[in-house]
């Protein structure tokens, strides 16, 4: 893996990086899944434009959470104070970060925890949830169908496989699998 992590680095094609694994005897299965995790090129450059505006929105939503618990943050006890930093500032980054790599893991967290937010919000008053929600149902099928565009060939939790059992890790990438397993 460390051959296809480097070979990725260095803007290698999919293709190319899965004929060198296939020539070096590698696990193409375990090749292909980690292929499937970052977008092609084509939709990465096309859809950057929507990714950063995920990125500025989300950003801004940190900020603006960060800016309302302020006042109150001095008086809190210290775990609940290391909590909140937790759950409120590194597993953001993180998320953020990962969203910035265009790695589909990032996407797949922030979509949860909106939801987790939709289900927290029915203990609110009823105009807001009703915002809330909406808000966030926005944002949900924003991500979803930015997910989607930027991996055509995964569905939401897995990636699609051919008739060989490989993942898909591009548009055309059933015929690389193919022609590339026959050879072997």
């Amino acid at each position: 893996m460390r051959v296809v992590k480097r070979l990725l680095r260095e803007g290698k094609s999919k293709g190319s990086i899965f004929e060198k694994a296939s020539e070096e005897g590698l696990n193409l299965k375990k090749v292909s899944k980690y292929l499937a995790m970052y977008p092609d090129p084509e939709e990465s450059e096309s859809y950057s434009s929507a990714n950063n505006t995920l990125i500025g929105i989300y950003l801004v939503w940190i900020l603006l959470g960060l800016l309302s618990i302020a006042p109150i943050f001095p008086e809190l006890p210290v775990t609940t104070a290391l909590g909140f930093i937790t759950f409120e500032v590194v597993i953001p980054v993180l998320v953020l970060y990962c969203i910035y790599r265009k790695l589909s893991i990032g996407y797949l967290i922030f979509s949860f925890f909106l939801f987790m937010n939709i289900l927290r919000l029915f203990g609110a008053g009823v105009i807001d949830v009703l915002s809330e929600v909406c808000i966030n149902a926005f944002f949900i099928a924003y991500v979803v169908i930015l997910k989607n565009k930027l991996f055509p060939y995964q569905n939401f939790f897995n990636t699609k496989k051919n008739a060989k059992g490989l993942s898909i890790f591009k548009k055309d990438s059933t015929s690389i699998c193919d022609s590339t397993v026959a050879k072997n």
